[in-house]
């Protein structure tokens, strides 16, 4: 069954530009993945630092294997996100 997930990512105060740039990293990483059925964001634009992150993994293990990944932690470890907030898919039906 497919682990599908939406957050809400906050870059840092002056850090937007960064922030994107190293998502499309993670993007691009990311896709190419076997477990990878689904990795897009999206830039707010009344407030540019915050993202919208769609991803769909088709199991929990390929979740837990992105999530692992020296990319996926490289991109934590920058310290660029001020906060990650799951968005809750009930009203999606």
């Amino acid at each position: 069954m497919n682990k599908r997930r939406v957050v809400r990512i906050e870059a840092k105060p002056g850090l937007a530009a960064e922030a994107r740039n190293a998502l499309l990293e993670l993007q691009q990483a990311t896709v190419a993945e076997p477990g990878c059925a689904e990795f897009g964001f999206f830039q707010g634009l009344a407030d540019g630092h915050a993202f919208l992150l769609v991803e769909d993994f088709v199991d929990q293990a390929a979740l837990d294997l992105h999530m692992a990944a020296p990319y996926t932690q490289a991109f934590f470890n920058r310290e660029l996100v001020a906060g990650v907030t799951p968005i809750q898919k009930d009203w999606m039906g």
